[in-house]
């Protein structure tokens, strides 16, 4: 495996009794979350931010790791985390809103909310795991895929994060496995209050994601949140003061 590149090594502030577990999305890193970990750390809210199993290193590690493992990530920190804090919220990014609501349908005594950004469910472009994956990883036997989106110009930035520019088709089927058998299946399970947030104009999941998540979970008090903004990532995006401020109120309010 390759070393753990130095801004998604996972890290932590503490700041008070209640805890704020930060999970970064699928191929991302813990830098991703970075300036809301700052900004609740300084409103007295104790953070950590996690490293999802083979994320940060090197691309070919990621086909290493299943989404159980991605899935244990979250679930190792929240048991370490319990009888540790007097509440716990969990604060996911695009697949890590989809770990958060699976693990607090499991740990509904223990934790106390969940804040959703950019949740994945249903993607802008879902041919691609229909006919693209399928062509790449059998016919052709590629077993590796490029995000479009990203130029040549912003490679070097995203290497020096973490993040991974390709994407094992291995690890495109585990994502879109945990979707399809856990997500869409296991949300009437999750009762904790919810804070739903996604751009309208979202360039990767479609902002039906949270629309749907929104309807199908069992929480008592829940909020849905659609921006008129284009990024995939909230927290990047120039209405990131109202996310914040909204996910603060969230937090105080519960």
């Amino acid at each position: 495996m390759g070393q753990i590149k130095e801004k998604a090594k996972p890290f932590t502030y503490e700041a008070g009794d209640t805890l704020a577990i930060l999970i970064h999305g699928f191929t991302g890193t813990p830098d991703d979350m970075r300036n809301l970990a700052s900004f609740l750390a300084q409103h007295g809210i104790s953070v950590s931010a996690i490293r999802l199993a083979g994320h940060g290193r090197k691309w070919q590690d990621l086909a290493e790791t299943t989404c159980y493992d991605w899935w244990k990530s979250v679930d190792d920190e929240v048991k370490k985390s319990i009888g540790k804090y007097r509440k716990i919220y969990l604060i996911g990014y695009s697949f890590g809103a989809n770990l958060a609501f699976d693990i607090s349908a499991r740990y509904p005594n223990d934790i106390t909310g969940v804040v959703s950004l950019g949740v994945s469910a249903f993607l802008r472009n879902s041919w691609m795991g229909t006919i693209v994956l399928p062509f790449y990883h059998y016919i052709i036997n590629v077993r590796r895929y490029r995000k479009g989106y990203i130029k040549n110009s912003q490679m070097l930035e995203f290497e020096e994060t973490g993040a991974y520019v390709y994407i094992p088709t291995s690890s495109l089927y585990e994502f879109k496995k945990f979707i399809n058998i856990y997500t869409k299946k296991e949300l009437p399970k999750v009762t904790v209050p919810s804070l739903v947030i996604h751009s309208k104009d979202d360039h990767i999941t479609h902002p039906f994601s949270s629309e749907f998540v929104y309807r199908k979970i069992s929480s008592n008090k829940k909020e849905l949140v659609l921006l008129d903004d284009v990024n995939h990532n909230p927290l990047s995006s120039k209405r990131r003061d109202i996310i914040f401020s909204k996910i603060i109120k969230f937090i105080n309010t519960i």
